[in-house]
């Protein structure tokens, strides 16, 4: 079997959190390789400039409350009808140490980052056209520890299993299920942190020194993974777990 390109016309695609960061440069890559886009998040604003600048479908939804994943679902049974690309991009990454965490928190890391994702690919799976690719978004965070990131980590870590767990449900479709985990990226999540401003600099310089690469990695890099992942010529790589880091994980 021979692949001569990327080529993802007459695809369909969603990308969860797709309003900015890694989430909308890969939506921009599926669409310029050919895919009709649809993205959501949480920022009707961020959403409504992403619209102007592109030819993207737009959902305000979020995604850890199963209200909006089943409008979702409704979204693109009436837009698309089918679905080939499911990109599961949306979450948090809220940093705080051990003693700042109530359950409430907790929960809501879990449930936007662990839960959205299960129960999305639970309600759209049914709409995913056989030979269709889901690529969750985790992080290399999962796979290491941290003082401030260790329930961060754990969503992570969750979702990198969960992917592997779909591989034998969705099998019998030849449905690929496969995690990009990003290492240090310059995205605006490094806003949400909650981390102050003095603190985001140091960590960002101190884990720029410490990379291999040098250099903090830019949201296209870890796009052009994705939408490998997303086309044909990716038929043959389901269950992975590909680091876009720098490398990050082996220094």
């Amino acid at each position: 079997m021979t692949y001569t390109t990327l080529d993802l016309t007459g695809k369909t695609a969603v990308v969860t959190g797709g309003s900015s960061g890694i989430g909308l440069a890969a939506a921009k890559l599926l669409a310029a390789r050919g895919a009709k886009v649809l993205i959501t998040g949480r920022s009707a604003e961020r959403l409504a400039a992403a619209e102007a600048e592109t030819q993207f479908y737009t959902l305000v939804a979020d995604a850890g409350d199963p209200a909006a994943i089943e409008a979702l679902r409704a979204e693109v049974e009436s837009r698309f009808g089918a679905l080939d690309i499911l990109v599961l991009n949306a979450g948090i990454t809220p940093f705080a140490p051990l003693g700042a965490w109530d359950g409430a928190k907790v929960d809501d890391v879990f449930g936007t980052n662990v839960k959205g994702p299960w129960l999305t690919v639970q309600a759209l799976a049914g709409l995913m056209r056989d030979g269709g690719s889901i690529v969750n978004i985790g992080s290399i965070a999962g796979q290491r520890g941290g003082a401030a990131t260790a329930v961060y980590g754990a969503t992570k870590a969750a979702l990198a299993l969960m992917t592997r767990g779909l591989v034998p449900s969705l099998a019998d479709r030849r449905i690929r299920v496969n995690t990009v985990s990003p290492g240090p990226i310059e995205t605006p999540a490094w806003t949400k942190t909650g981390l102050p401003d003095d603190v985001i600099a140091d960590v960002k310089r101190q884990r720029a020194d410490a990379s291999p690469a040098g250099r903090y990695g830019a949201p296209d890099e870890v796009a052009e993974v994705i939408a490998f992942l997303a086309a044909p010529a990716a038929s043959y790589v389901n269950g992975a777990d590909i680091l876009v880091d720098g490398g990050a994980l082996a220094a």
